[in-house]
């Protein structure tokens, strides 16, 4: 019987293949502004001179603002309003935050001429602020995008069609968002404030862009619509619902996994900037190479980790397949040589990247949504979605903690920009360069393979959803009118 239903889910779909290109367009702005942010460090730390504690203490602050902000903003637009009948639940909300979520990136990276060495409060407070201003519209748009997708895209077969779309407009806006800052970081010599400036303004407008591009794939059609009207809709509380969202174990070990997944990618990302430019001593041209090579690896592989999805059709054994892949992958480079095998490592890592980076968001993760929505027998998916909006702000504050602590022991000091002048203050502290070094190379692999590798273990022993699991939920979908 579950196969014959399983079957099912791979009829055609009412959308058109524009209403696919444009939802998943909205990933490409947000990707490029979530990937843009892992200049936020090295900007704040090595350009603006400010003690990466300060940076820390600032981000576990938004972490604990973003654990109010963001479920709560959830709950609250998880309603009919009387605008709802005529424009949709979701879809009005993300035209709201678009133009300032776009703005906030700019403000971030634009801090006044201040000297943090000698006012570190000022510059720590404007990070504070610009945080909370991007995560309040980011959630805003961020919670109803994700809470429309799995009510757009409802069978198997429409979500793995949708990933084809998702997977490479979001590695695209990986691309642009590491690849594209890199171009303007040196832009004005000797002005680097200016660059990142100016870096902000270009980032803002192509995700604004991309924004206004997405607006046709989020908005609900009528068969979405006449859902939230199907029946007597009685909102859960707010508290009951969290409680329902912390009590359901897939989300938990979603969440779990999820924040290990984004440790790891934050990790090498943002590191990549202090290998080329402490370890390989090299220019923000080469940086360019080395990440275009990665994200390559990723853009040819992933139509193939789909096919293999599609050949075993089980998410949860191609999934932790995927994960362990990357975590081999990620081993060898701490232990590069030089810059050509680099590359080739770089490459590898790429073409086992393509797995998770094409089954997380597009086909687990509705999955996972489904799930709840089952459990409490209700279309209530805002809490949920807040929740899962915390994992971006969770691994911001503790990817930044490792880098921070790493930086620590070996030795590290803030505001050298080059290998030369590190080399010169760290042997005045009376350390060593080549522990400093040992210290990026080890957050380049080691460490973020160790963190991918605990969040796949758990995802392989406690994740409940077995592929029967996934094709009954779509069935009790059905039957409460979802």
């Amino acid at each position: 019987m579950n196969e014959t239903i399983d079957s099912a889910q791979f009829v055609k779909s009412r959308h058109s293949k524009w209403i696919f290109f444009s939802n998943a367009s909205s990933q490409l702005a947000s990707t490029l502004i979530g990937a843009v942010q892992g200049f936020l460090l090295f900007f704040y730390q090595v350009v603006i001179g400010l003690n990466i504690w300060y940076i820390v203490l600032a981000m576990t602050i938004f972490t604990i603002y973003n654990g109010i902000n963001d479920p709560v903003i959830g709950y609250l637009v998880d309603r009919n309003f009387k605008f709802t009948r005529k424009w949709g639940r979701r879809f009005p909300w993300i035209v709201i935050g678009i133009i300032p979520w776009s703005l906030s990136v700019y403000l971030l990276f634009t801090v006044p001429n201040i000297d943090a060495a000698v006012n570190p409060w000022s510059v720590f407070w404007w990070l504070l602020f610009t945080l909370f201003l991007l995560d309040t519209f980011g959630t805003l748009v961020s919670v109803n995008q994700n809470a429309l997708r799995p009510d757009l895209f409802r069978t198997e077969g429409e979500r793995r069609r949708f990933a084809k779309y998702y997977t490479p407009i979001d590695i695209l806006a990986i691309i642009i968002g590491m690849l594209l800052p890199a171009v303007f970081i040196d832009f004005f010599p000797g002005d680097a404030r200016a660059s990142y400036s100016l870096m902000g303004v270009v980032i803002a407008t192509i995700s604004l862009i991309f924004f206004i591009v997405s607006l046709p794939g989020n908005r609900e059609d009528k068969v979405v619509i006449d859902r939230y009207f199907s029946s007597d809709y009685k909102r859960m509380n707010f508290f009951k619902a969290l409680w329902k969202a912390l009590k359901s174990r897939s989300f938990i070990v979603f969440f779990v996994f999820s924040t290990c997944y984004g440790i790891q990618i934050a990790v090498v990302v943002v590191n990549m900037l202090y290998l080329t430019t402490f370890v390989l001593q090299i220019g923000a041209d080469m940086y360019i190479v080395i990440l275009a090579i990665y994200l390559f690896g990723t853009l040819i592989s992933y139509p193939l980790w789909l096919r293999y999805l599609r050949k075993i059709n089980n998410n949860k054994k191609a999934f932790v397949i995927a994960g362990l892949t990357q975590c081999a992958a990620l081993i060898p480079l701490t232990f590069f040589v030089g810059l050509e095998d680099l590359f080739i490592w770089s490459l590898v890592l790429g073409l086992a990247s393509g797995g998770l980076n094409a089954f997380t968001s597009t086909i687990l993760f509705p999955s996972v949504v489904d799930d709840f929505v089952v459990r409490i027998g209700k279309n209530q998916k805002g809490v949920l979605i807040g929740i899962a909006a915390l994992l971006g702000r969770l691994v911001a504050t503790i990817d930044e903690t490792i880098i921070a602590w790493v930086h620590n022991i070996t030795g590290f000091i803030e505001g050298n920009e080059t290998y030369a002048e590190m080399l010169v203050d760290v042997t005045a502290a009376g350390g060593d360069i080549n522990l400093v070094l040992l210290g990026i190379r080890l957050l380049m692999g080691i460490i973020p393979a160790v963190v991918l590798l605990l969040g796949i273990l758990v995802f392989w022993k406690w994740f409940p959803l077995t592929q029967d699991v996934v094709v009954n939920n779509k069935i009790k979908l059905e039957e409460l009118g979802f």
